[in-house]
């Protein structure tokens, strides 16, 4: 029974991962699996023989949910390409509180952390701006060299931001121009495309988990004011905008489209603020009952 409930939540990990502006990280301590994921990913052998059936499983189960969702997230950004963005703008602005709370639990944020907040800010401009004129926002179907270290190297930064409480890996792909090339790659098992993004996750998840333990640990609040600069400056990334490489995407008007995109993004600000009062519920509750026991 244990095993399915892990791949229970490796699912909703999974689908979690596929949407830009859900942190599959939060998910993961919401689900109680973060500390031993964090734990188990490393290349101490022992470690990883111990934790092998629970890695299997979560990893099993977040497969599903990336490909349950590639599934529908394909048909959304074909057909509804602004309406999609919207949502998925909706949903990062519903997650700054959650994620302005994580950051600043320990202590609140003071004047020097604008610096690092601005650097964040103007590196996701700055990269969207690049992608752009590069045209690195085409969805990919093939395989060159090029592509395999472009699509390697992003999937390291993603799967970086993956495992990261607040942040979102594909947000990340989303802004660096690869989330199109994914998700369709997902979609149409183009197994090719798939396998510099299974050793860029694998590298980045291998490498970063530690990193990230310590820049969590030596410098929390800095290291969280990069990361609300990225967030914010992701609206800028996601912004819908008319690309000939894109399939479907349009840039945004205020006619019945638009003002159905609007709605739409209002219900995704709702989606991480329930799952936030979800989450502060559950918290209550286990307070209540640990006082009650003590």
């Amino acid at each position: 029974m244990t095993h399915i409930i892990n791949v229970l939540k490796g699912v909703v990990i999974g689908i979690a991962n596929a949407i830009p502006g859900v942190s599959g990280g939060t998910m993961m301590v919401i689900m109680k699996v973060f500390d031993r994921l964090l734990g188990a990913v490393t290349l101490n052998l022992k470690k990883l023989k111990e934790n092998f059936v629970f890695l299997l499983t979560i990893l099993l189960g977040m497969g599903i949910g990336v490909f349950l969702s590639a599934k529908v997230l394909s048909v959304c950004f074909e057909k509804y390409f602004v309406q999609t963005q919207f949502f998925f703008m909706g949903v990062v602005l519903g997650s700054l509180p959650m994620i302005y709370r994580i950051a600043t639990e320990k202590k609140k944020f003071s004047a020097v952390h604008i610096i690092p907040f601005l650097i964040g800010v103007g590196t996701i401009i700055g990269v969207t701006i690049a992608s752009m004129s590069m045209g690195t926002n085409t969805a990919h179907d093939s395989l060159n060299v090029g592509t395999f270290f472009y699509l390697a190297i992003i999937s390291v930064v993603a799967a970086a931001a993956m495992i990261m409480p607040g942040l979102s890996g594909s947000l990340v792909l989303l802004i660096l121009g690869g989330y199109q090339t994914v998700i369709q790659a997902v979609d149409d098992m183009n197994i090719p495309i798939l396998i510099p993004v299974a050793v860029g996750i694998i590298i980045g998840v291998v490498l970063c988990a530690k990193l990230i333990t310590i820049c969590l640990k030596k410098w929390y609040r800095g290291t969280y004011a990069v990361i609300l600069g990225l967030i914010c400056g992701s609206f800028y990334a996601i912004w819908p905008r008319e690309d000939p490489g894109t399939e479907g995407s349009a840039d945004f008007a205020f006619n019945m489209t638009g003002i159905i995109a609007i709605i739409i993004g209002i219900i995704g600000v709702m989606l991480p603020l329930s799952m936030d009062l979800i989450d502060k519920k559950k918290n209550n509750s286990a307070n209540e009952n640990k006082a009650v026991t003590e």
